[in-house]
């Protein structure tokens, strides 16, 4: 079994009590207002991305940025919105699902799509407060055709 990371270990607690008290098909509420979940994901997924990536290596996330954040399943939930790179704060979609163990202690599975691939390389828009908080880039309704830049992922789902 692998080693559990302090990042991974903060989302376990605090998006736990989260899917524990909801039903599946809710939402898991406004992620800005839930600032410790926020920035736990912010880590654990430049974690993620950063095992497979090297480039990564000084790479990170600064802002997750939800479109829809909803419970889709036992002990599972789904992201699908924008995400900031730190180092030069621009914009790119994002789309993950994890779900926690039994015990609610790890993450079971991730499976997570970051950036859009462009002719030039990966999508990285200019920030601003209406791109976050307007259209989302349409990523929503773009989910199915947009070409992934990052795909990364471990375990098993249960079913």
């Amino acid at each position: 079994m692998r080693e559990i990371s302090i990042p991974e270990q903060r989302v376990c607690e605090r998006l736990g009590p989260l899917l524990r008290e909801r039903e599946i098909g809710e939402s898991l509420g406004d992620l800005n207002t839930q600032r410790d979940l926020h920035a736990s994901f912010e880590f654990f997924l430049s974690e993620v991305v950063r095992e497979v990536h090297a480039e990564w290596k000084y790479e990170s996330l600064d802002g997750v940025y939800p479109r829809l954040f909803r419970k889709v399943g036992d002990r599972e939930m789904e992201l699908i919105g924008l995400a900031i790179f730190i180092s030069d704060q621009t914009l790119t979609p994002i789309w993950f699902g994890l779900q926690l163990s039994p015990q609610f202690d790890r993450v079971s599975w991730i499976d997570l799509r970051l950036g859009e691939r462009m002719e030039n390389g990966c999508r990285r828009e200019p920030y601003s407060h209406g791109k976050v908080h307007g259209t989302k880039l349409h990523v929503l309704e773009r989910l199915e055709s947009i070409d992934w830049f990052y795909h990364v992922g471990y375990g098993e789902r249960d079913s």
